[in-house]
């Protein structure tokens, strides 16, 4: 049973009665609007892009990165309910492997990227805005993003206090607790600080061991001090910390009959900490802006114990413990729009990344001519992979006559990769066990990648675009492999086009989008386990086949009602590429990329401090192999989140319900253990705002 530790009480207690304070001592109180969302807001439909704020994130149940599964079209994540370790994000049939390769699409927060997918920060704090960029983007960023950005951006000080604070109680004995604030310090100084915690029970029963399997706690903070010593200069220092101490990994046997019932033996665990500390300065020149951002971040995973066959009996099981140390350093130029409209952004990035890990698994070896019975194997990996990019980028904006936009970027990489990897292997029944030879390897590769298109305003507000990119990633090494020629793994080339038209006023009532891609990918990187061993390793497949359509639309019908919707498909197959077994895999899906996914939510202010909102989100049928398995996938399916709010004065208080009608749906699977990671089932709960 998780609970709240005094500490984290007594601390959000003493900032909710200083927010109090700060309200009542001269700052003029602010009335909230019973319904905030319109179209005057940063909401609008733009050309392959997606732009939410935290209102809306709420209405469709996003609390973490872990949610953001249809959010954007064709954007999906699969996870199992691990804090980000292993997470896979797919956009446009692009997709990270579990372990090994570098990000499809990368993570921005405040203008700070993330490293690997598995360190990137899992909790949501102070959303101002969270937009997704769909496409190749490392014209534009210093962080390659062969897929996509998702950029985010918290709340910055302004020359009043401002303080939120959220208190939440739910099914599973949640709690949940939020506090944000921020102002000025002095005339040139001010900060930001948010805060939030989550305590629940798991929604696995271990029947074995008679408790929840799978309890959640975790505490996270990030804030920012900023200094302006004039008014071309500003300064900001900023941290972020997040605490996790779960039990096991959400999994449970496909074969079960209930998908929240399990009988392990070994209750799991998953602690880890992550850290991030950022230093950026921005100086407004007369022909722009340069930004200078540096950031370290530190991912500790210590340990991940999971429980293998998911039965009574000791035998397979994973203990992993993994460290990742990131610094970035980016340097970008940003002009200001010229009389003509053209603009300029450009910058340099530097990124080094040390990944340490150790690995033990048990297994048990199923009884042969030379194998006895209850013969259990236990291997110990050890590993270290660095990872080192210089980039250089250039994204040029310039109308070419009236309305017509020509945009054209470029990309100069050079990554480099480096591997040190050893195994030990020994049973329970003392037979010699040799180790694997300890291999190191390395290798260096530079990569151009760039973009052009064409951008045409028509009358009405309507506007068409054009574009054609070529994007990549960069090589790399796979940790659990002794052989040379599998731990490398190629580089991956993709060339992205895509054609759409928008339509709708910036500041009108309706806005919307649509968009066709067909994206041609080489050497596309994923990972499978290599045969007769327990080994997996990232491959390349010759070339994969993504296709596709994405639709968006806002419309704001009536002051009091507000519609959104978000929706794509894609067809994303193997063209050239031979299974494990040595099978033509040609036309069949590629594996954790679902055929579509949708979301659309109305909102509806019923006046006298009353609001409500509904949501839908359907996500397509997904693989998790290259043979297109059917007993290791997930077949389409739909979820319904609701909301009933009722404002007061600077009070708000919110009845919610999640997974309204029960759905059973797997958001991960792994097809080598046959478990998957189910959803969460129906939720409910009471969530009481404070807002200043």
């Amino acid at each position: 049973m998780t609970h709240v530790p005094c500490s984290r009480i007594v601390l959000f207690t003493a900032l909710a009665a200083l927010g109090a304070a700060n309200a009542q001592a001269g700052e003029p109180a602010t009335v909230m609007s019973p319904f905030k969302v319109g179209a005057q807001d940063i909401l609008r439909v733009q050309n392959s892009s997606t732009l939410l704020n935290a209102y809306l994130l709420e209405q469709h149940g996003v609390v973490q990165l872990q949610d953001i599964t249809g959010i954007a079209p064709n954007l999906s994540i699969s996870n199992s309910d691990s804090r980000g370790f292993g997470d896979v994000i797919a956009l446009r049939g692009l997709a990270n492997t579990i372990f090994f390769s570098a990000p499809s699409v990368a993570l921005y927060v405040d203008d700070v990227p993330g490293g690997s997918v598995s360190s990137y920060s899992s909790s949501l704090l102070n959303i101002a805005s969270f937009q997704v960029q769909a496409g190749p983007q490392g014209t534009s960023y210093g962080r390659n993003a062969a897929a996509g950005v998702i950029d985010i951006h918290t709340r910055e000080p302004g020359d009043k206090h401002h303080g939120r604070i959220v208190a939440d109680f739910g099914s599973f004995k949640a709690l949940a607790l939020q506090a944000a604030f921020d102002g000025p310090i002095s005339a040139q100084t001010g900060y930001s600080l948010s805060l939030g915690t989550l305590n629940r029970e798991g929604y696995i029963d271990n029947t074995s061991l008679r408790r929840p399997a799978d309890d959640r706690s975790s505490f996270s903070g990030r804030g920012y001090v900023y200094y302006k010593p004039d008014a071309t200069l500003r300064l900001r220092f900023g941290a972020f910390v997040e605490n996790v101490s779960d039990d096991a990994p959400r999994l449970s046997s496909l074969a079960s009959r209930d998908p929240f019932k399990v009988a392990s033996d070994l209750l799991g665990q998953t602690q880890l900490d992550r850290q991030q500390y950022s230093f950026q300065a921005r100086k407004k020149l007369s022909v722009g802006t340069l930004t200078a951002t540096t950031s370290w971040q530190n991912y500790d995973l210590d340990p991940a114990i999971t429980d293998l066959d998911l039965n009574a009996f000791p035998g397979a099981s994973s203990r992993v413990t993994q460290a990742e140390r990131t610094w970035t350093q980016e340097i970008r130029y940003e002009s200001e729009p010229g009389a003509d409209k053209s603009q300029l952004r450009a910058g340099l990035f530097f990124s080094d990344g040390a990944l340490d890990s150790t690995a033990v698994r048990s297994f048990v070896v199923p009884p042969s001519m030379f194998v006895p019975p209850n013969f259990v194997q236990t291997e110990r990996t050890v590993y270290s992979i660095d990872q080192r990019s210089l980039a250089a980028y250039v994204n040029y904006e310039q109308p070419v006559a009236g309305n017509l936009v020509w945009d054209l970027g470029g990309r100069v990489e050079q990554a480099r990769s480096a591997l040190d990897r050893t195994k030990t292997s020994s049973n329970n029944l003392g037979f010699p066990s040799p180790a694997d030879p300890r291999l190191v390897a390395s290798m260096r590769e530079a990569d151009f990648s760039g973009t052009t298109g064409l951008r045409l305003a028509l009358a009405g507000g309507a506007t068409v675009h054009v574009r054609t990119s070529l994007a990549h990633r960069p090589p790399g090494h796979s940790g659990f492999t002794a052989n040379a020629a599998l731990a490398a793994f190629k580089a991956e080339r993709s060339w992205a086009n895509e054609a759409g038209i928008t339509f709708g006023a910036p500041k009108g009532r309706f806005g919307a989008g649509l968009v066709g891609f067909w994206n041609t990918i080489d050497d596309h990187q994923f990972e499978r386990t290599v045969p007769g061993s327990t080994d997996y390793v990232v491959v390349n497949a010759n070339e994969v086949r993504a296709r596709g359509v994405e639709a968006k639309l806002m419309w704001q019908a009536a002051d009091q009602v507000w519609w959104d919707f978000q929706a794509g498909y894609n067809d994303t197959t193997f063209r050239s590429h031979r299974t494990a077994t040595g099978r033509s895999a040609a036309g069949k899906r590629v594996p954790f990329v679902p055929e579509s996914t949708l979301r659309t939510g109305v909102t509806v202010d019923f006046g006298g401090g009353f609001s409500g909102n509904a949501s839908y989100a359907l996500v397509g049928r997904t693989f998790y192999d290259e043979s297109e398995t059917a007993a290791t996938a997930q077949r389409r399916y739909s979820l319904v989140n609701a909301q009933l709010r009722y404002r007061h004065g600077q009070w708000a208080t919110t009845l919610y319900a999640q997974n309204v009608g029960d759905k059973n749906y797997y958001q991960f699977i792994n097809p080598e253990i046959f478990a998957g990671s189910p959803g969460a089932p129906r939720r409910w709960g009471v969530q009481v705002t404070f807002e200043y």
